[in-house]
């Protein structure tokens, strides 16, 4: 169950001892696999989110009150509005998860974990994240999470 995956990402996975500032990117009605909503009840995390379409964007505003929406998409990680040094990013959509990983190798953000839907077990996520440090860790419903490697 989502609980049981949760509880198992909270213990070996979730920086406890360095709460922060999670982004959620493609982010649908916020409910339906997303992680936000298990981080919104932890203590110290804060989550944000990005949605590029209408309906899902209204259905995410009902469903999560807590967490602050952007419309559109966030696939460049520069300028004033892009958060900066997040703990942790996922992703459901290609473009964004291209933009994290560009991201990370240009060196203007450097999340702990990286969560990416990858319903076709494509292999390039992996090694564009392992060519920048990363390992995956864990693999629940098609959502791959990578961990940073300690320098």
């Amino acid at each position: 169950t989502k609980r049981g995956f949760f509880g198992i990402f909270r213990e070996r996975l979730l920086p406890a001892k360095h709460p922060g500032h999670w982004v959620e990117l493609q982010v649908g009605d916020g409910l339906v696999g997303s992680l936000g909503l298990w981080l919104e009840e932890e203590p110290g995390h804060t989550v944000e989110a990005w949605e590029h379409r209408k309906w899902p964007a209204l259905s995410f505003q009902k469903n999560r009150p807590k967490s602050p929406l952007h419309a559109g998409r966030l696939t460049s990680w520069e300028g004033e509005r892009v958060p900066k040094n997040p703990a942790g990013v996922t992703t459901r959509g290609v473009r964004e998860a291209a933009g994290v990983c560009r991201a990370i190798r240009q060196g203007r953000i450097r999340p702990l974990l990286v969560g990416i839907w990858n319903p076709g077990r494509r292999w390039i996520w992996e090694a564009r994240l392992r060519a920048c440090g990363y390992r995956l860790e864990i693999v629940y419903d098609r959502m791959e999470f990578y961990r940073a490697k300690k320098p």
